[in-house]
């Protein structure tokens, strides 16, 4: 039985201003949900910071206080009306607090392991002031292939096309062996897009990332269609509801849900069976703290893959690298990444400890 519940807002101020193509931020914020059953056992779960979540969340919780665990998972499943955020947050700790009592991993309660270790990618911290595009890449890939990367995801789409395109094929070519990717972060029309996209395929990027304004997911079906590289989005799509208009349309080759936003791990799951039906891949999204990445590891341990998926439907685990303490200092035993891989946690629950110090400090 949940016996106490609480809902944490954690704060981290920058030491520098984080900058994007379309946009920066000065913190890293991120919504807790902590979930004690009877028997001292306890859940977590996390989301982004977004205008209703910590409300939503409270509310979600203080209604389950007192009933089964595995009662409140089936009743909070059947409730597509609610805060998708807030939910995936209560829904992540339900899971965490379901598996620990039964002592098995999170990954067991969605069906058999394909996998016990993925690739990660490190996803790209973005612009820094005083630096250019070029200075500030460069040093960023030689810092996280140190950190046992071989795969990076570029942000882009600040300064002017031809001036960026110029600094990411020098970055590459003096860059060791790696995979990379690059997230355009709404910042193109349909024109620069097409140009972006076809001087990426010719540097062998895996994909393009939502080059396009993410209003409008329809609009990315001509871009797919003219494209050769995947063109891969949709990760603030909340259901599978929500993403099947756009998975028949064709807007996506490569869909990225986000298990902080689509509801938890069933979420991500279901949208991914969906772009199966579609015949397109899904890989899922994650830029915030520890518990959302454990949680995605979990579903990158049970996600299907086809036998005859191109490679670049491959699951990989996106893993930030920005300024994080959210991340990198939330729980006692950090995840870490090994030439490229990270194992997936196998012990009960999400397989992590939380440093409940460590929570306390950052709570805002």
């Amino acid at each position: 039985m949940i016996a106490r519940t609480e809902v944490l807002v954690l704060t981290h101020h920058l030491s520098r201003t984080r900058i994007f193509g379309t946009g920066s931020n000065v913190t890293r914020d991120s919504v807790l949900v902590r979930l004690e059953d009877s028997d001292g056992r306890v859940g977590w779960g996390e989301t982004y910071l977004v205008p209703g979540a910590v409300t939503a969340a409270r509310e979600i919780t203080e209604a389950i206080t007192g009933t089964d665990a595995d009662a409140a998972a089936a009743e909070l499943a059947a409730r597509p009306d609610a805060h998708r955020w807030a939910l995936a947050a209560v829904s992540i700790a339900l899971d965490d607090l379901r598996a620990r009592s039964r002592g098995i991993p999170v990954s067991d309660l969605y069906g058999e392991r394909r996998r016990g270790r993925v690739r990660a990618y490190g996803s790209s911290r973005g612009y820094l002031g005083g630096l250019s595009p070029e200075a500030a890449w460069t040093d960023e890939a030689a810092t996280i292939w140190d950190d046992g990367f071989r795969a990076m995801k570029l942000r882009v789409g600040r300064y002017p096309l031809e001036d960026e395109i110029d600094a990411i094929e020098r970055v590459v070519s003096a860059a060791p062996l790696m995979t990379w990717m690059a997230d355009g972060n709404g910042a193109y029309d349909m024109a620069d897009s097409r140009r972006l996209g076809a001087a990426l395929e010719e540097l062998g990027f895996r994909w393009l990332e939502e080059p396009l304004p993410t209003d409008d997911y329809l609009a990315y079906a001509a871009l797919a269609d003219e494209l050769s590289i995947p063109l891969a989005g949709g990760e603030i799509l909340e259901s599978a509801g929500e993403t099947r208009p756009y998975l028949r349309a064709g807007s996506f080759d490569l869909v990225q849900p986000d298990v902080s936003i689509c509801g938890g791990i069933r979420g991500v799951l279901d949208i991914a069976e969906a772009a199966n039906d579609a015949g397109r891949f899904a890989v899922p999204h994650a830029c915030s703290g520890a518990i959302a990445l454990a949680a995605t590891l979990h579903i990158l341990a049970v996600l299907p893959l086809p036998p005859d998926a191109p490679k670049w439907a491959e699951p990989l685990l996106e893993h930030d690298v920005g300024e994080n303490p959210i991340r990198t200092a939330l729980l006692t035993v950090p995840l870490t990444v090994d030439d490229g891989w990270m194992t997936i946690p196998d012990g009960p629950g999400l397989g992590v400890d939380v440093d409940e110090e460590a929570v306390r400090r950052l709570a805002a």
